[in-house]
């Protein structure tokens, strides 16, 4: 018959009683997807405290502006989420964007994120 070591025996009893006392770690709780242009519905700015305090600065106009674009076509966020958003002009068209970040990919292939606009 194999040799059991004491400390193997306690540990093995310790671990048994945690686990009959149900001491497992917690599922991670549940993340809701980020909005993305191809889900406008589900950026929703009056419901987030954040995005509310990052629009407070604009003026009544910009805020509107934004709030029908919703999205950063860059990157995908929900504008606000990263800080009051950046208005830059594109093509002759003014467009929102989440950071300073996002406006060199902007500026260098406008086509492509335009067309995120325009299909979202």
């Amino acid at each position: 018959m194999p040799r059991i070591a004491c400390g193997s025996v306690a540990i093995s009893v310790a671990l048994l009683a945690l686990l009959s006392l149900g001491c497992q770690p917690s599922p991670p709780e549940p993340v809701s997807p980020e909005p993305t242009i191809e889900d406008p519905d589900h950026a929703d700015h009056d419901q987030n405290d954040e995005v509310r305090a990052a629009l407070a600065g604009l003026s009544p106009a910009d805020r509107e502006s934004v709030e029908q674009q919703r999205i950063c076509p860059v990157s995908g966020q929900l504008l606000g989420s990263m800080g009051e958003p950046l208005k830059v002009e594109v093509q002759d068209r003014e467009v929102w964007i989440c950071c300073a970040g996002c406006e060199a990919p902007l500026q260098e292939d406008p086509q492509q994120y335009l067309a995120q606009l325009n299909n979202g």
